[in-house]
């Protein structure tokens, strides 16, 4: 059977219930002699509301700003679907976001990783429910002055059990009915969705489904919005007229434009360069805001940092405005498969998708992966007010005070942006942008962007900028492990930065490339600001941590790098640049070699042999981490003692660590593994170690991994007294990332297409390899080889977890704070064990001192220096 999950989201916005007729204006407003003469213009007063009715109130309008912490998405998305056009649009960013809030509460591992992370929701699942409550209880408030209807349905196949859990949740704090429908009928099924959707938006959206587009699914998410409000001041019908519109420099249109003179909040934005001013509808519960630009080209910047317009909104006071606005109404419909997967929610859309919450025993062979997100929407702008609406659709498949004051003027007669809102709870019902007021387009646009991820919170929040970075580190992992016998050391960290300096020069395909891998931002000053924060948290020097991340790039002295390339990736990247000598090998591999040595602290002493240097090579970039940690809890060498280590089922005896401490430690049910964390001095950094419960579980634990990311096995872990045994290890590890980058799509980078225009002054370069050369080393005192320090005594703890790491095992290096991965990789070889051999010196007698070659460490008889 053919498992489909689909997202349907229906968000409608109208002025007014009734149509504006000749009949409707004549018996509200009379008869004009004519648009121009005084008796006409006497008559332009607005509809007031009745004195007697029970929800008017006889109030000025009141605006109090709020602090708003859920709404980035809404700005990003706003932002992505405007980019990919200059006509008009609209959509429903709270539509959308509660369709995939409830697929979110289904979800597991990296594919519920990346919904929360983009979405911007908190870790606490119990907040998150607290705040849709919330915002879903405000929503549902009634008034006679307004329509504001909102449905949520999941339609789930006859041959599909839902979890109890998930549907309670979603009905109690979403809103959400689980109605079950034959999906094996698609007519009746289609006939019956339709119904819902049409009954819910009140007609406008009669057919949004065909029986074809229902035809085998197995669950399918609805939302539907509808909302009809009358403004609070009406604009006088019969004072519409006829001016331009001016879509741009050259092209203009005869619109018909409303005008009102009235007591608004508005402010003149300095930051945008435009005026926006808030229109409210009756009731003081929702209210739409304009926002023109001076200029006819000012939009653009306007929506390059949409993020920063909720804080101008705290600037608006009431003022006596003259508004001209244009009438409009136009339907737009867009597939947002695209925009989801550049902000960074693509594990929903792969084959490796879990949403095991939606329904019982998925296996492999029938789990659900989203395979389509629609949103389709209308609004209506008039004399009275505005009528919005909007549908969603997600799909799921088989995966595989007046006289004094001043009067300011607002004339909408160039392409704007506008939202509507619950002034509540602050939550984006609809937000769109009137290129040309006098199109109705219905036509289905596809928006595909072609690069990452959109920074989604605020500037001084670095943590969720960094973590979204880290999807890259799980691939990595999981393409340079698979397949490969033996230990396995990269450095994603150290791979970004070099990724990062080609980033800066690329374009095209070359340039879309890398940035969907990181899951970065298109906007090149983002990508900066992204990357600029997380090197900047690749450096630490305190008394028990050591890290420092070094960026070079080595140019062939016949060329010139681009001065403002040159300048960005020494200001930007902090990396040095050297002219070299590419003709002559040997001494370019030495020139390179020392500056490595250096700066990995002597760890590293040769990156490149003079053979792999080519003599017609134009550049090398380089990049060296050094990262040297001591434990927390030390183990004492004097308990160090062979131990057998299972690889493929043989014994190797190896040097295996123990300790006895209280540390954290979950066994993860959904990778049958052990986790537990070994922190390093100071807290911030860790090394967390996966062990599959299995001794031949490591490629599936490999495997598993991207279901589960590090935060969320984080959060399961417990302080636990344990009683670790740990082999020794020090690995030399060195590899092409070309075939792993490949494999992450990176591909156009290492091929004679690679666009690397920005690079140098004439002409354009090509990476042929991306060497990648890692050292680590662990032992009792701590990452990296380093002087000894005194060692802990712990006494036996014989009631906790005893864990005993004699199989092959996964490792990350993490900066704690951050969620930022230093080194990650497998260990199926670690130190063996060396017999240790007692040289006496004679000259001190039989309790002389002695030296043992394992280490080189030099014992007495009891005490360890």
């Amino acid at each position: 059977m053919k498992l489909l999950l689909v997202i349907f989201l229906v968000p409608i916005t109208i002025c007014h219930t009734n149509v504006i007729t000749t009949e409707l204006l004549e018996s509200v407003f009379g008869v004009p002699d004519s648009i121009s003469s005084p008796s006409a213009l006497q008559q332009t007063v607005p509809v007031a509301p009745q004195a007697d009715d029970p929800d008017y109130e006889e109030s000025d309008d009141k605006y109090v700003p709020a602090v708003v912490d859920y709404d980035k998405f809404d700005w990003t998305l706003t932002k992505r679907v405007a980019s990919s056009s200059q006509e008009n649009f609209l959509i429903s960013p709270l539509g959308l976001k509660l369709a995939l809030a409830i697929l979110t509460e289904a979800a597991t591992g990296t594919t519920r990783t990346e919904l929360s992370s983009v979405l911007g929701f908190d870790n606490d699942k119990k907040l998150v429910r607290q705040k849709f409550a919330v915002i879903l209880s405000s929503l549902e408030t009634k008034s006679t002055q307004y329509i504001l209807n909102l449905g949520s349905r999941v339609y789930v196949g006859s041959t599909v059990l839902p979890q109890q859990r998930f549907a309670a949740i979603a009905l109690q704090s979403y809103k959400t009915e689980i109605k079950s429908l034959d999906f094996g009928n698609p007519i009746n099924a289609s006939n019956e969705i339709n119904a819902w959707v049409s009954n819910t938006t009140e007609g406008r959206i009669a057919s949004l489904v065909k029986a074809d587009d229902v035809a085998g699914v197995s669950a399918l998410v609805l939302n539907t919005i509808f909302f009809k409000g009358t403004w609070q001041h009406q604009f006088a019908p019969n004072g519409t007229k006829s001016r331009l519109f001016y879509m741009s420099p050259e092209a203009k249109k005869e619109t018909s434009f409303m005008n009102i003179k009235n007591k608004f909040f508005y402010t003149e934005s300095f930051k945008f360069n435009a005026k926006i001013l808030r229109m409210p509808y009756m009731g003081n519960k929702f209210a739409m805001y304009i926002i023109v630009p001076n200029s006819l080209t000012g939009l653009s910047q306007i929506f390059n940092d949409l993020s920063a317009l909720r804080s101008e909104l705290y600037y608006l006071q009431e003022h006596l405005v003259d508004v001209t606005l244009p009438k409009f109404q136009f339907e737009y419909t867009s597939l947002l498969d695209g925009v989801l997967k550049e902000l960074g929610v693509r594990q929903a859309f792969a084959d490796t998708a879990s949403f095991p919450g939606l329904a019982r025993g998925q296996v492999l062979a029938n789990r659900l992966k989203i395979s389509k997100v629609l949103q389709r929407s209308g609004i209506e702008v008039n004399e009275l007010g505005s009528t919005a609406y909007s549908a969603t659709e997600i799909a799921l498949e088989n995966k595989f005070g007046e006289q004094m004051m001043p009067v300011a003027e607002v004339v909408a007669n160039k392409p704007f942006l506008f939202f509507i809102q619950d002034e509540l709870t602050r939550q984006l019902l609809f937000t769109g942008r009137v290129s040309d007021p006098t199109l109705f387009d219905g036509a289905l646009k596809y928006i595909f962007l072609t690069a990452g991820l959109q920074s989604l919170d605020c500037r001084e929040n670095v943590h969720p900028e960094i973590s979204r970075l880290n999807f890259f580190d799980t691939d990595l992992l999981r393409y340079a492990a698979e397949d490969k016998k033996g230990n396995v050391l990269v450095s994603p960290a150290s791979i970004k930065s070099i990724l990062a300096m080609i980033l800066e020069v690329s374009s095209g395909n070359t340039q879309a490339e890398i940035q969907s891998a990181l899951r970065l931002s298109p906007y090149k000053d983002e990508v900066r600001d992204q990357l600029n924060l997380y090197l900047n948290a690749l450096y630490a020097n305190t008394s028990g941590v050591n890290l420092q991340n070094s960026n070079g790039i080595f140019v062939s002295n016949r060329l010139k790098l681009k001065k403002d390339y040159e300048q960005a990736i020494r200001n930007i990247y902090y990396s040095t640049v050297t002219s070299i000598d590419f003709s002559d090998p040997v001494s370019a591999a030495d020139t390179i070699n020392r500056w490595v040595n250096e700066h990995t602290k002597g760890l590293i002493p040769d990156l490149v042999q003079s053979g792999e240097i080519n003599p017609t090579s134009e550049a090398l970039l380089t990049n060296a981490l050094f990262f040297k940690g001591f434990w927390r809890y030390a183990f004492n060498p004097k308990y160090t003692r062979v131990g057998c280590f299972y690889n493929e089922g043989i014994c190797q005896k190896v040097a295996m660590m123990e300790l006895y401490e209280d540390l954290y430690y979950a066994f993860v049910d959904n990778l049958r593994a052990h986790a537990l964390e070994l922190p390093y001095q100071g807290g911030r950094y860790s090394m967390i170690i996966l062990v599959p419960q299995d001794r031949t579980g490591l490629n599936t634990l490999i495997r598993d991994l991207p279901y589960m990311s590090l935060p969320q096995i984080s959060m399961l872990m417990e302080i636990t007294s344990m009683r670790l045994h740990m082999p020794k290890f020090t690995v030399d590890y060195t590899e092409s990332m070309v075939e792993p980058l490949q494999k992450m799509k990176i591909s156009t980078l290492f091929t004679k297409n690679a666009n690397l225009s920005g690079m140098f002054e004439n002409g354009s370069a090509q990476v042929n390899n991306f060497l990648h050369k890692v050292h680590l080393s662990v032992d009792e005192n701590g990452t990296v080889a380093a002087a000894a320090s005194s060692a802990m005594v712990i006494p036996l703890i014989e009631d906790g977890v005893q864990l005993k790491v004699d199989r092959p095992f996964v490792f990350f290096i993490r900066d704690n704070l951050l969620e930022l991965i230093l080194f990650e990789g497998k260990i199926e070889e670690p130190n063996a064990y060396v017999e240790e051999k007692v040289l006496v010196d004679p000259s001190q007698g039989k309790n002389g001192q002695v030296l043992l070659n394992a280490g080189q460490r030099k014992f007495n008889k009891h005490y360890l220096y």
